[in-house]
């Protein structure tokens, strides 16, 4: 299992590599601290977003939408390998937020549809990719619109979940030690309390 989770992260870091020196070729600065400001938060940001839009849901469905089938923990709502996955997570929307260009003024529909939508594939990709490691869904959507890889149900959540890495990554621009105490005690809650 090791073996794989390993294989899992070094294929997840290639296209981030690729992306990283790509963006620096066409001029467009992305600072590695920055970049590590994005990947502490969400380290620890997803895996309670998790725990939070889960008892959300159920409070308002009773039902829920999705279950963790590789490394899962507090009862299949979040996994054992999330700091890791959502911190890359944010790197990616790191470099997505840095790849837009900010001079044209877009609307929030738009705005909505490319953050969201990037997410979502993002997500796919992640699972597919899962799949083909651990020869089973990292996480299974019980909502079958996306042949159960994922769903559109989730893109406001994706979207409110990356305005927040947008904001919180920038306001902890170089706060290293505060922000990677945070990330410690966060996870280290996140794993006691199951």
């Amino acid at each position: 299992m090791l073996f794989k989770v390993i294989l899992f992260t070094i294929i997840q870091l290639i296209p981030l590599i690729i992306w990283f020196f790509y963006l620096k070729r066409k001029g467009t600065v992305v600072d590695l601290r920055l970049m590590l400001s994005y990947f502490l938060f969400g380290s620890w940001f997803g895996m309670f977003g998790e725990l939070f839009l889960y008892q959300f849901i159920d409070w308002i469905f009773h039902s829920p939408i999705w279950e963790y089938r590789v490394m899962p923990i507090h009862n299949k709502v979040t996994s054992g390998y999330g700091p890791i996955m959502w911190g890359l997570a944010a790197v990616y929307v790191c470099l997505h937020f840095h790849s837009q260009d900010k001079s044209k003024k877009r609307n929030v529909l738009l705005d909505f549809a490319l953050e969201s939508g990037f997410l979502l594939i993002l997500e796919l990709l992640f699972n597919f990719l899962a799949h083909a490691i651990f020869n089973n869904y990292y996480f299974y959507y019980f909502v079958p619109d996306l042949f159960h890889w994922s769903s559109f149900t989730n893109m406001p959540f994706w979207w409110v979940g990356y305005k927040m890495m947008v904001k919180y990554a920038q306001i902890m621009y170089k706060q290293e030690k505060f922000n990677i105490g945070l990330a410690i005690m966060m996870i280290v809650v996140a794993f006691a309390y199951q």
